[in-house]
Parts: structure tokens; sequence; C-alpha cells
């Protein structure tokens, strides 16, 4: 758990503007331009490198391997249905999102990320038809959800300790 300081909160400020960022271009556009996944892969760097208490190669390792498994879905859902499932920049935010995270608390990350898209259809899909089986549903704002989290958890409670 790390202690609260101004530069810490303003790193927080600066995370969920760039996630809202994020997330309001995704539901408009469905893209996440690569500048503000360069950005949030930058910051997420800054983050391990200024504050994080272990400084090691591994959220680099558990970004890339994030990456090759993102890309894997997108590859196998592409070959199953015939068509994009999952974008590239989704891909490439979930990379980005990994660098502030540790690679034990990945699965929650991905976990958390994928449960609030899945409870989103869910109660949404049935009545938009843009969310139903055949439309197509931002994922960016619910990588940024499940980034925020994952990071408060790991952050500021005891789980940073665990993982």
């Amino acid at each position: 758990m790390l202690p609260l300081s101004w530069s810490l909160l303003l790193l927080v400020f600066a995370l969920i503007v760039l996630l809202a960022v994020i997330s309001v271009i995704d539901i408009q556009t469905l893209t996440i331009p690569n500048s503000l996944n360069a950005a949030l892969a930058v910051a997420g760097l800054g983050f391990q490198l200024g504050f994080a208490p272990v400084t090691s190669m591994a959220p680099i390792a558990g970004a890339l391997l994030l990456v090759a498994i993102f890309f894997l879905v997108r590859a196998l859902y592409r070959r199953m249905r015939g068509t994009v499932g999952l974008g590239l920049g989704d891909v490439k935010m979930a990379g980005a999102s990994a660098l502030w995270l540790q690679p034990a608390s990945l699965p929650i990350f991905v976990f958390v990320s994928s449960a609030t898209a899945l409870t989103f259809l869910l109660f949404f899909g049935k009545r938009d038809v843009r969310y139903g089986m055949t439309g197509r549903l931002p994922f960016g704002p619910f990588l940024a959800l499940g980034l925020l989290v994952t990071w408060c958890l790991e952050t500021f409670t005891d789980i940073g300790l665990l993982v």
C-alpha cells in the first residue's frame, strides 16, 4: 500500500482523465487512438519507475504476455466467426493498462473488464440493437474500469502486498 502524496494524487487524477477520454472516444467512434494508448503506456511506465515498491521488468513482461493473449483471442475469434471481435486498439489498450499493474494482478484486470462488459450486455443487449449478437460494443470503457479498479486495489489496499 502506497502512502498518499500530492504526486500520487496528481497521477490518479491524470489516470482518471486519460481513461475517461479514451472511453468517450471509444464509445463515439469505436476506436482508441494510438496516441492515447501510448500516453497510457508511458504513464504506466512512469508510475512503475516512480512509485512501484519493486522496480523490475515484470510489468513489461506481463504487458507483452497480455498483448499476445489478447491478439490470439482476436485472431481465433476472427477465424471462427469471420469478423473482427476485438479491435487492435483494445489489444493495445490492454497492453498499455498492464504496464500499470504487477503481473499477478492481470487476471483481476481481465476479469473485471470482461465481467463488467458481459453484465452490460446482459442488461442492455436486448434493449439496444447496437449491442445485440450482431452489434459492436466498445470494449475500451470496460478496460478502463478494469484498470482503475485493479490499480486502486493493488495500490491503495493490502492486496498489492499479496501479488
